[in-house]
């Protein structure tokens, strides 16, 4: 291919890889889900397209978060963030709510190393771009939005270790304007962990079956989820321990 063609064909793999990345960092397959954001990237520059970049530079940015590297991660959504800035001379609403998220996810990442100073101010500027937009909508499969943002500020407050500050912000969330139903499943489990910290068992389980119900591939499909139902039953009080072992059952995460 050549010209135009050729562009939107990088661009177009750019995508392929950043989806197949998300899934692989989903099911914690480390290595090859930097691989996968590796190729996102360059694909991305390959296409000369600052949206393309900005939008793997997401992945990038997810896959260091999930390596622990949370400082490189700040960095890194940060970076990306000032280089669209200065790239864009006219940018388009897509353009500028790339440059949001990557200050969500940076925000999650400070959020990581401790910083609440960081955090706040990152988090506060997603949502001011929440404002802007008006609604949650699937620009770029971002799902980003108000309501978007709650779920970012349930996450930060469960890494913080704050689960009632985030059963508060979850409580403000209006599930039904997310647009795609993964965000409600995330959203969902990331409660039901707060609700398993203020160890109410009976609405961490009642909420984790309400992401399955949404959402089941989610639940049956990632490790993270499953390991969540698993320390449900290891420590539901008596009252709780009958239906939390049939849900495991159901799931197989018990014989």
């Amino acid at each position: 291919m050549e010209g135009d063609e050729c562009l939107r064909a990088h661009a177009l793999s750019a995508e392929a890889y950043h989806v197949t990345a998300s899934i692989l960092l989903k099911q914690e397959d480390k290595g090859l889900a930097w691989l996968a954001a590796d190729r996102s990237v360059q694909a991305a520059h390959a296409s000369q397209s600052p949206l393309m970049i900005g939008s793997s530079s997401r992945i990038i940015t997810h896959a260091l978060m999930d390596g622990g590297h949370h400082y490189a991660a700040t960095g890194a959504a940060r970076s990306a963030a000032e280089r669209m800035a200065a790239d864009l001379t006219e940018p388009t609403p897509d353009d500028l709510l790339d440059l949001r998220i990557s200050a969500a996810l940076g925000a999650i990442a400070a959020a990581d190393t401790g910083s609440r100073h960081s955090t706040a101010e990152l988090l506060d500027e997603a949502a001011e771009a929440g404002r802007r937009l008006g609604q949650d909508a699937n620009h770029m499969w971002t799902a980003f939005g108000p309501n978007n943002v709650l779920c970012h500020r349930v996450n930060v407050a469960l890494r913080f270790g704050d689960a009632g500050t985030a059963i508060d912000y979850a409580r403000q969330v209006d599930l039904e304007q997310l647009p795609i139903n993964e965000r409600k499943a995330t959203l969902l489990l990331d409660t039901s962990r707060a609700f398993l910290m203020w160890n109410r068992h009976d609405k961490a389980l009642h909420v984790l079956r309400a992401a399955g119900e949404i959402a089941p591939e989610e639940i049956a499909g990632r490790p993270a989820a499953l390991r969540l139902v698993r320390d449900i039953l290891a420590t539901a009080p008596i009252s709780v321990r009958r239906e939390a072992r049939d849900y495991a059952a159901t799931l197989g995460v018990i014989a």
